[in-house]
């Protein structure tokens, strides 16, 4: 073959992978950007209508994400040949699609998690989580050192040199000024990151901590003990948790004391309900077991909840016919969710007040809180102070936000 013919070819080659490549980084910077955004608290809380259409597009970006690789796929055999004595090169491209493919598997996962087992769900969020706390990095400062005007720097950086004017470099028997500059942005990207991978790993690392600081809102620690002659808590059973809550609210954590807390009953109901925190807690109590699936993908298993059935405070106050649903409220003014009549009669729905034999703290919706364990958690209304009976379907706060009205967990 005429080698200008062959040059010529390997050019457009080379200009086809460019492209390709730089699709691709727009797309991913994207997804990076948008993913952050996700798993932020502050950003769930005041924006949280926001935070459904950043995850629309989150998921939408993933899928168009994949026409780049696809273009790429048939011209990976030859692109690696290209590559065939660049080691350096060929381990990089395996860990970037690496990376890309787990990040991609997983996600897929996530987006049809509700279809799933909810222990795939948990195991693909985990993955998705070390590909975006280590991948991320790692594909930023791939990003970064690939591009057009890094390259251009470098390229400026060898001139000098070349034309003398660098003589430093020359007496510096360590690292030259391209070693320096890559390593320089590698070391700042981690600097970056560290504190948020800390974070993120934490739970995992059973890391021995000591007392917990004091928080700005008031935990359930701050009410009075359990006043006597209450019913003394039962024993925990199941053995303790297995998994983590990640903690984030949509709303402003509402400050609850003995002074103002209230729980109350009323509705469609034959007598209304009311009860401060010392007649509350004088309910005769029950534990159960159970686990608890979030529909973002995690889940906590085997959680010892101790409380009142939901079933027996509804039948203290007695239903009356014309009731068809249930609708709970939560103490911070915002958040309300529904069950219809039946749901709420099942025997595992409760009002609970402890959890694996310690009050609930205030961040995971103590001191009373829904739990519907075979529903994703967002019908397990945080905060809870008032059930309404009514006669018609509400719809909650996160169904008006996309999410559906069905949320039993596919077991």
């Amino acid at each position: 073959m005429d080698k200008s013919i062959f040059y010529k070819r390997q050019q457009k080659f080379g200009q086809k992978l460019k492209q390709l490549h730089h699709w691709n980084a727009l797309f991913f910077t994207f997804l990076a950007l948008t993913g952050l955004l996700l798993v932020s608290s502050d950003f769930r809380q005041w924006l949280p209508q926001v935070r459904i259409w950043v995850k629309d597009s989150h998921i939408w970006i993933g899928f168009i994400s994949l026409l780049p690789l696809l273009f790429y796929t048939p011209k990976m055999v030859k692109h690696l040949k290209t590559l065939r004595k660049r080691k350096n090169n060929r381990t990089n491209l395996y860990v970037v699609l690496s990376i890309l493919g787990a990040l991609i598997v997983s996600g897929i996962l996530l987006t049809f998690q509700r279809e799933l087992n909810p222990g795939l769900s948990s195991f693909a969020l985990i993955v998705h989580d070390i590909m975006t706390w280590v991948g991320v990095p790692y594909l930023i400062y791939h990003s970064i050192t690939r591009s057009q005007w890094f390259k251009a720097i470098e390229k400026r950086r060898a001139e000098e040199k070349e034309n003398k004017r660098m003589v430093i470099e020359d007496s510096n028997p360590i690292m030259n000024r391209r070693t320096f500059l890559r390593r320089g942005t590698g070391a700042g990207i981690v600097i970056v990151f560290s504190p948020f991978i800390y974070q993120w790993a934490k739970p995992y690392l059973n890391l021995p901590s000591g007392p917990p600081p004091p928080s700005e809102m008031p935990l359930t620690e701050a009410f009075s003990p359990l006043p006597t002659p209450a019913p003394k808590s039962k024993p925990p059973i199941g053995g303790g948790r297995t998994g983590e809550f990640r903690y984030y609210t949509v709303t402003q954590m509402p400050t609850i004391t003995d002074d103002n807390f209230s729980f109350t009953i009323d509705g469609l109901v034959d007598q209304v309900q009311e009860w401060d925190w010392e007649s509350f807690v004088g309910i005769n109590r029950g534990v159960q077991v159970a686990n608890f699936y979030c529909v973002t993908g995690w889940s906590v298993f085997d959680v010892t909840w101790e409380g009142i059935k939901l079933s027996d405070l509804l039948k203290r106050a007695g239903v009356k016919d014309k009731a068809t649903h249930v609708k709970f409220y939560s103490q911070d003014g915002v958040y309300t969710d529904s069950l219809t009549l039946d749901q709420a009669m099942d025997d595992d729905v409760m009002v609970a007040m402890l959890i694996d034999g310690e009050l609930i703290p205030n961040r995971n919706g103590g001191p009373v809180r829904l739990i519907v364990p075979r529903m994703y958690a967002y019908k397990s209304v945080k905060w809870l102070n008032r059930i309404e009976l009514i006669d018609e379907e509400h719809i909650g706060y996160w169904q008006q936000r996309g999410y559906g009205q069905d949320a039993w967990v596919k077991l």
